[in-house]
């Protein structure tokens, strides 16, 4: 029942915020559109009216804009048009841009079409020989440009659903007395200041995108990419949310099928797996030991091994080593990976294993790393009744050993 009120609220509360802070993005951004519409406008008028100024209406002959132009004598006539039959058209004098060209100087006016969700922006200046000159162009409605960005935000629901699924979890979860519920209290404040900040930079790339295609002049090619990049971005997210349902499991303790798995035959074929990344970050990687077997959960081994490995290639330095053992001694296996890479500070070493810690921030950033790898690790050894020891040193590398018990 809590967990549901939980869920409630904080779902409630974060749609709040995003539908609010798309309404503000697209007011501001639409006002911005508007005001550099008018201002195009208004610098293509005055070149034109200069060139006819020079030459005359044979000018039109040679305009290659892609705005409107119209040429309009003071009685409402047109006199010529860039994109319409003059015999067709209809006199001009009762259009509000023109009556205020001819009063003003100058003067401008919008016209809605329901049909196409869209608005022409006029803008007209009179001559100095009386005619009128006017300049329009079209600009989306607000509501087609939230039609056109409809994935990306369908995708930021989605994941604020899952978000606010998995927080309720957390902060509902055996709470039993006034000191439990201060400690889930705590979590919880961590878990959403953690789980907001890593959401930020892949969803302030989404927001950039989306707020390029909105001015609605980009061509295939570049729709084509932003909508790549939208969507590695909408990737980056899904693997948190992954990673923090996997540490979920492994929190309420899931019961899984055990079975006897060969630690090193597993670290080979992790390493399989890896060998692309490796050689992409020019490291060296291999397993040494023995054939060793624990009861255990396959798969969870499977990210022990696989976060370990993958952090030893990560924060490695070219042409560096990660090297992955499997060996029994008298009552555990060791397993243990060390590489050759940048190392962790002393002070640093007891808190790699916390979510979201990361040593060094830019380069977790840079190689796309959620921040989870070693909780992940942490928490698959714990349900393996397993201890971990780290050794490292600034500078020449890192060893992880995990102990596991024999069965």
């Amino acid at each position: 029942m809590m967990n549901k009120k939980i869920f409630r609220y904080t779902l409630f509360i974060t749609l709040i915020l995003l539908v609010i802070s798309i309404a503000a993005i697209v007011g501001l951004l639409y006002g911005n559109f508007e005001s550099q519409l008018k201002s195009r406008l208004e610098t293509e008028a005055e070149y034109v009216g200069a060139a006819i100024s020079s030459e005359g209406v044979s000018y039109f002959d040679r305009i290659n804009s892609d705005e409107r132009v119209t040429l309009i004598a003071p009685d409402g006539t047109v006199i010529a048009d860039t994109r319409a039959d003059l015999d067709k058209l209809e006199n001009h004098l009762d259009r509000k841009e023109i009556r205020l060209a001819l009063q003003n100087g100058s003067g401008t006016s919008v016209r809605y079409s329901e049909t196409f969700m869209e608005r022409t922006v006029y803008y007209a200046v009179k001559l100095e020989n009386g005619n009128i000159l006017r300049v329009s162009a079209r600009q989306n409605t607000i509501l087609n440009i939230i039609i056109n960005i409809a994935v990306p935000i369908a995708v930021i629901i989605l994941l604020a659903v899952g978000a606010s699924a998995i927080l309720s979890v957390k902060i509902s979860k055996n709470i039993i007395d006034d000191e439990e519920r201060e400690k889930r209290e705590q979590m919880r404040r961590e878990f959403t200041s953690n789980v907001s900040h890593e959401l930020k930079t892949p969803l302030t790339s989404i927001s950039g995108f989306a707020e390029m295609l909105m001015q609605g002049d980009a061509d295939r090619e570049t729709v084509a990419d932003f909508s790549k990049s939208i969507y590695d971005e909408s990737q980056r997210m899904i693997t948190l949310v992954q990673d923090i349902l996997r540490i979920s499991e492994l929190d309420e303790k899931t019961e899984f099928e055990q079975e006897q798995v060969d630690l090193y035959d597993l670290a080979e074929e992790v390493t399989t797996r890896l060998q692309s990344e490796a050689e992409k970050s020019q490291v060296q990687v291999r397993v040494i030991g023995e054939h060793c077997h624990i009861l255990g959960v396959r798969k969870i081994l499977d990210e022990v091994i696989y976060n370990l490995c993958d952090n030893a290639i990560k924060y490695n330095r070219p042409n560096g080593l990660a090297e992955i053992s499997v060996r029994e001694t008298e009552n555990t296996v060791l397993l243990s990976v060390r590489d050759t890479g940048i190392g962790i500070a002393k002070e640093e070493q007891e808190r790699i294993f916390e979510r979201f810690y990361r040593v060094d921030k830019a380069r977790s950033k840079a190689i796309g790393g959620t921040g989870l790898g070693l909780s992940i690790v942490k928490h698959g050894a714990m349900y393996h009744h397993a201890q971990i020891q780290i050794e490292s040193d600034i500078g020449k590398g890192t060893t992880v050993t995990v102990w596991f018990p024999m069965t």
